[in-house]
């Protein structure tokens, strides 16, 4: 079974992406350390859903990662912090929403960026 990798710290957004995975038939792995994240890129990973904001992974890097294995990269963070969510989209992550649009849209999101990796 395909697998959506989740790096978050909020045990609610985290609890919301597993659902909604798991709904969609994927299972999710939180990754909470970079030896965790490698180890969960590498098993057949279909999504990596990235908090901007995660403490003790570098969110930059967890991306290069992900990408380096083709394995698409959905962003995430606060709408208060504007200047973030560009990097994130300049850094070349595939899709950046504000955690609001994450909640509401989190099945499509999934789909389009798991079918683009198909």
């Amino acid at each position: 079974m395909a697998t959506i990798v989740v790096v978050c710290s909020d045990l609610m957004l985290q609890s919301r992406v597993r659902e909604q995975a798991q709904r969609l038939g994927y299972e999710t792995v939180a990754a909470d350390t970079p030896d965790a994240l490698g180890s969960a890129l590498e098993r057949d990973a279909a999504l990596l859903a990235l908090d901007l904001h995660v403490d003790g992974i570098d969110w930059r890097a967890a991306a290069s990662a992900a990408q380096e294995l083709g394995v698409p990269v959905l962003a995430f963070g606060r709408h208060t912090d504007a200047a973030l969510l560009r990097e994130g989209r300049d850094a070349g992550v595939d899709r950046v929403v504000v955690r609001s649009t994450l909640v509401e849209e989190l099945p499509a999101l999934i789909e389009a960026l798991t079918a683009a990796q198909a």
